[in-house]
């Protein structure tokens, strides 16, 4: 039946909804390729670096076919000022960044996917089945670890593709190496109930199901008070996972984000264009007035990033120099570095100029600007990890004023047809339409 409806729906919509059951199963693909890659690797054959990049481009093309349907000049425009931009960078220093390329890649891809095809309730919908897997993995790994280790050799996955040393291997265990806390550190969260084991479910690392958990509080707590108990529901499933993964990340920031919603109002969320000055201050304060903090804890972390920044000169900040060097957690150090100043600017500026659908997009990107300002601070590239930002941008994209909306919204009501006038034409004369 369904089928034999679809078979006799117009063309426009058999292509409408073709392409939105394409953007689910990519997003779904961003957020689970990760995890299938491991299954592969742990049952079939090994896996390198170069499957996993053109599993990446995969799903990049699939976003850039869809995006091509409805192109936009807009798009071209920007993709073509970045693209030069990056050009430039590389004549300048002699040398390409593919991985710069791939993270800026990422953000407008799946921008303009969510903007093209998302809406509200789309970005609803897909969250709510992915946190249903994050929670049912996530489970199954608390309670099953044995049984989760052998299904998913999390270590030898990462191992296999050049990023990690077989010899720091944690205890023996087939977690990612940070699938622990050490003993010396421990848990934060609940550490008689659950001991030293951090969850990381699809995701095969603790640290991005922190960063998805922010994501889902975000989202809920952007909705408008009506709709409180989406909010709630969202709230709880993001409490859930950061005590699972142990995110303490996660329990920072989503305090941060409460505090936000109760606090702010209306204009007051375009404050939080300059959290990304208040967050480098913070770590140059910290970096000069804390004695040489160097533990493995948020502080030291905060403290080396200080540090670090505060020995860059004029090429560092603007991207001339230290590009190819592995800064680790120091996520602002990584984008100076590899974007340079002007470049950050420029988009950060872009960002907060996106004609927003209404208030709630106005608060999930107040929101969204806080989570990257605080991850950058630190973790290195997480606010750039395919299985979390795929689905981040699209949302942001789901919140912005589509094209075909705005041309509703700028045509005089006068011009449009009445529907007593509509009802009036012949049946073979009216348009058939699809809500975008």
């Amino acid at each position: 039946m369904a089928y034999s409806a679809f078979v006799g729906a117009p063309r426009a919509i058999q292509d409408d909804r073709a392409l939105r059951f394409l953007t689910f199963w990519i997003l779904m693909g961003a957020a689970l390729y990760q995890l299938g890659l491991c299954f592969v690797h742990t049952h079939l054959f090994p896996m390198r670096t170069s499957i996993v990049a053109l599993t990446e481009f995969i799903l990049y093309a699939g976003c850039l076919f869809i995006v091509a349907r409805r192109v936009q000049i807009e798009f071209i425009a920007v993709l073509a000022l970045i693209a030069s931009y990056l050009f430039l960078m590389a004549l300048v220093r002699n040398a390409l960044d593919f991985k710069g390329f791939r993270d800026i890649l990422i953000i407008v891809l799946f921008y303009w996917l969510g903007r093209t095809m998302g809406s509200i309730e789309m970005g609803d919908r897909i969250l709510k089945i992915i946190i249903v897997l994050v929670l049912l993995f996530g489970f199954f790994e608390l309670f099953f670890l044995n049984q989760y280790s052998r299904v998913f050799n999390v270590f030898s996955y990462y191992v296999n593709q050049g990023g990690l040393a077989g010899a720091t291997n944690w205890a023996g265990s087939s977690l990612a190496l940070n699938g622990m806390r050490p003993e010396g550190i421990g848990r934060t969260i609940l550490p008689s109930l659950l001991g030293n084991h951090r969850v990381s479910s699809i995701f095969l690392e603790p640290v991005s199901l922190g960063n998805f958990s922010v994501i889902i509080a975000a989202w809920g707590l952007a909705k408008p008070r009506e709709q409180w108990r989406q909010m709630l529901f969202y709230l709880v499933m993001a409490g859930i996972m950061i005590t699972l993964a142990d995110s303490r990340y996660g329990m920072l920031t989503v305090a941060c984000l409460v505090i936000m919603r109760i606090i702010f109002a209306g204009r007051m969320h375009v404050l939080a264009i300059v959290l990304p000055g208040v967050c480098v201050a913070m770590l140059l304060g910290i970096a000069t007035f804390v004695n040489g903090d160097h533990a493995d804890n948020m502080l030291g972390r905060l403290y080396l990033t200080g540090a670090t920044l505060m020995h860059f000169g004029p090429k560092e900040i603007f991207g001339l120099n230290g590009y190819n060097f592995n800064f680790g957690d120091m996520g602002y150090a990584v984008v100076l570095t590899r974007f340079g100043l002007l470049f950050f600017a420029a988009f950060w500026i872009g960002f907060w100029l996106i004609r927003m659908q209404d208030e709630r997009g106005e608060r999930f990107r107040s929101y969204v600007a806080l989570y990257a300002s605080l991850i950058l601070a630190i973790s290195g590239t997480s606010l750039f990890a395919l299985k979390t930002a795929g689905i981040l941008w699209f949302l942001v994209g789901c919140c912005a004023v589509h094209q075909r909306q705005r041309v509703q919204a700028e045509t005089p009501a006068s011009a449009a047809p009445s529907r007593r006038a509509t009802l009036a034409r012949p049946a073979r004369d009216r348009k058939v339409g699809y809500a975008h």
